[in-house]
């Protein structure tokens, strides 16, 4: 062999071994780069939401309306919370209770408004769900997103940025399989928890606006009745 055929052939290596480099990056360098987002989301599942106490004023828009309500929010976890929510008008009231039994009322709404109680119920539910089963992590440099599918096929997509101390919570997709979708986007404060939250609700029709007063009283506030 001649010096060409051997710098050839050389040369031929290199490039086969800088193709193979591109298309299969060694597994240790992909896991370093990414390990600190990934502890950081791990981190984020493993705490789970609540608690979360505090009082409540927003704007519920529903029936071709935009009502002014107020409320109570004593969350222990995303299954198990009281809800007390009424509009000024005093037209939808009803106090929320709700369990690993499903939901109940401690105070009723009037018929017309109960489907509507009962689809909030669930909205507060879903917004404070973290994944429970194998999940999975789309990180790019401004946002990460967590992906889970539950055991009845509704997919959650969590949207995540960086904070001063933690990742944040900044908005959750949530479709179920009979075609209804929900859309909550948070405002966190410095401690992680939602300082106020939009729900948006495909069925039925309404999109609920919360904020949370009293914040530095979160923790030292009396539990509803």
């Amino acid at each position: 062999m001649n010096f060409r055929s051997a710098m050839a052939a050389v040369l031929s290596t290199i490039l086969l071994l800088t193709l193979a480099g591109c298309r299969n990056p060694p597994p240790s360098r992909a896991m370093n780069s990414n390990a600190p987002a990934l502890r950081g989301i791990k981190s984020w599942v493993a705490a789970g939401a609540g608690p979360y106490d505090g009082k409540l004023i927003g704007t519920l828009e529903y029936d071709n309306q935009s009502i002014p309500v107020v409320g109570r929010l004593d969350l222990i976890n995303a299954y198990r919370f009281t809800l007390a929510l009424q509009t000024v008008d005093g037209k939808c009231a009803f106090v929320l209770h709700r369990n690993w039994a499903g939901t109940h009322f401690l105070r009723s709404p009037s018929d017309s408004y109960r489907a509507l109680a009962r689809a909030i119920g669930e909205e507060i539910s879903l917004a404070f769900r973290r994944p429970e089963g194998p999940w999975r992590a789309v990180v790019t440099a401004s946002t990460d997103v967590v992906r889970y599918k539950n055991a009845n096929d509704s997919k959650f997509d969590w949207r995540l940025t960086s904070g001063p101390n933690h990742l944040l919570l900044t908005q959750l997709l949530v479709k179920r399989p009979a075609g209804s979708r929900f859309i909550f986007t948070f405002i966190d404060d410095a401690a992680g928890v939602p300082a106020g939250m939009t729900m948006s609700d495909s069925s039925p029709q309404c999109t609920l606006q919360l904020q949370l007063t009293d914040r530095n009283q979160v923790t030292a506030m009396a539990h509803l009745p």
